[in-house]
């Protein structure tokens, strides 16, 4: 019986380390060409983004797309890479880290700025 209780404990004990750093893995930032909004209309996109799986989602209001991740000490770069072998990503956003501004969209106009903020 006391070994049934070790056992258990061990699994909760278990559990919560590997569902804490899965958490860890992930987070979301909003992104808006507003500075400072506070409407959520205000947002153009949101991203969630996981560390750990090196994926990305790009959620608009009416589609998703899914593309991965590249990150570097400045960046958080989100595309596609070319082949299997992931070493030349083709960048569709670069998201800086320090200003979590976007400094770089294929989609946007170069004068256009869009500022993120982590939820």
């Amino acid at each position: 019986m006391h070994s049934s209780l070790i056992k258990k404990n061990l699994l909760i004990v278990i559990i919560f380390f590997v569902s804490s750093s899965i958490y860890a893995e992930f987070f979301i930032l909003e992104c808006s060409k507003v500075d400072g909004w506070t409407d959520k209309r205000d947002i153009v996109y949101s991203l969630q983004i996981g560390t750990g799986s090196k994926q990305v989602i790009q959620v608009f209001k009416t589609r998703q797309l899914k593309m991965q991740l590249k990150e570097t000490t400045s960046h958080y770069e989100i595309g596609q890479y070319t082949d299997a072998t992931e070493k030349d990503l083709i960048p569709l956003l670069k998201v800086n880290k320090a200003t979590l501004m976007v400094d770089y969209s294929n989609k946007t106009k170069k004068l256009e700025t869009i500022f993120c903020r982590k939820t």
